[in-house]
Parts: structure tokens; sequence; C-alpha cells
């Protein structure tokens, strides 16, 4: 048994690219983002593909991004207690909070979600890895 693969980014590196390129690293993490979960659960944050998704965000100047979010940290949880991976950090107000600040003032306090989120995959990441060592027989 294999584990679904997910891109390993540094959070601090999501973080500062996407203030330097004043959010125009996003979209390019956002679809890594969109491809790491559909290969987990089988499905995107929305159910919808990344391109569709991103014309909403456009459309609706950013507000659909706040949904997005929201679905990509339950969508990360819900992967967690499904598969018994064990406490899960359920951050999805923290990003609606953190997006809805962003919005409102105009500071860019949206890319810290997005490097907690970043942080989740990381740490969901290793937990997949770990299971897969102690089922090989293996310790990590």
């Amino acid at each position: 048994m294999t584990a679904p693969t997910i891109q390993r980014r540094e959070p601090a590196l999501v973080l500062v690219l996407s203030i330097i390129t004043l959010g125009v690293y996003l979209p390019f993490w956002y679809h890594g983002v969109y491809d790491d979960l559909s290969r987990l659960n089988g499905r995107t944050p929305s159910g919808h593909g990344f391109w569709l998704d991103f014309f909403f965000v456009i459309i609706t100047f950013g507000i659909y991004g706040i949904w997005v979010d929201y679905q990509i940290s339950q969508q990360i949880a819900e992967f967690e207690d499904r598969n018994g991976l064990g406490p899960a950090q359920d951050t999805s107000i923290i990003a609606v909070i953190l997006d809805v600040a962003g919005y409102v003032t105009g500071f860019f306090t949206n890319v810290v979600t997005s490097a907690i989120q970043q942080d989740q995959l990381n740490r969901l990441a290793e937990k997949l890895e770990s299971r897969l060592l102690t089922e090989a027989g293996m310790t990590a």
C-alpha cells in the first residue's frame, strides 16, 4: 500500500512568496493544493476544478476564496478523522477569520491562512508516511 503523495512546501516560503509577489504566487499554490486534496479524497475542496474556482474568485472579488479556504481546512480535518490520523486540527474558523480580516482591512492576513493550511498538509504527509512505516513493520 502506498500513501497518496502530498507535495511538501515550506509554510514560511508560501507566506514570503505570497507577500513578495503581492499574491501572484497564491494561485500556483492553490493549484498544487487542489491536486494534493484530489489525490487524497478524490475531490477538490469545492467539488469543481481549480480553474472554475479561480474564475469564481475573480468574479466575486475574492469572496468565494473565503469559502474555498474554509473547505480546504475542513477537508484536511475530515481526512484525518476518517483515517484515524488523530487529533485532527480543524482550522476552518481561523481560515475564515483571517480571510475576512484580510478582505476587510486590505492586509494580507489571508496568506497566513495558506501557510497554516500548508503546515497542516505537511503534518498530514508525515502522519501518512509514519503509518506506512508502522504497517510495514519498520519504526518511524
